[in-house]
């Protein structure tokens, strides 16, 4: 009687446990996307025009509304793709820092434009990487 080795291990996934972690990253994504907005958007004022003005909440509410709707969108579609295997409490740090820096530092270089945006989004796509680059089977 022959009975085949299986090569690989059969997963089951839950529609109801991906629903959850969905429901779960949605939120958890805009707050992230808040911080990671007002934080940049700080950071930003406080090089161009002193600390006091960094502290403006209407700074943080404009900066922080935009990286919220980002953010819900962005770090579901990272976390079912390549940060599947990566800790959560390390993607969020490394995420929001990130893009804060990069949006950040965007601003910086292009101060006219949409240099703010495309530095987010690079400081998003490069902390993915390097979480995903850690988090990989060896």
């Amino acid at each position: 009687m022959h009975t085949p080795i299986p090569m690989l291990r059969e997963r089951r996934v839950s529609p109801v446990r991906v629903t959850l972690v969905a429901l779960g990253l949605v939120p958890a994504g805009a707050v992230a996307g808040a911080l990671a907005g007002a934080l940049g958007a700080s950071l930003w004022v406080g090089v161009m025009e002193g600390i006091a003005p960094a502290f403006d909440p209407a700074v943080w509410f404009v900066a922080g509304s935009i990286g919220g709707a980002l953010g819900a969108v962005l770090l579901p579609i990272a976390g079912f793709t390549l940060l599947r295997r990566a800790p959560l409490g390390r993607v969020l740090a490394e995420t929001i820092l990130g893009t804060a820096l990069g949006g950040a530092v965007g601003a910086l270089i292009d101060v006219n434009g949409a240099g703010w945006f495309t530095g987010a989004l690079v400081g998003f796509a490069l902390s993915v990487a390097h979480l995903w680059w850690r988090a990989r089977r060896r």
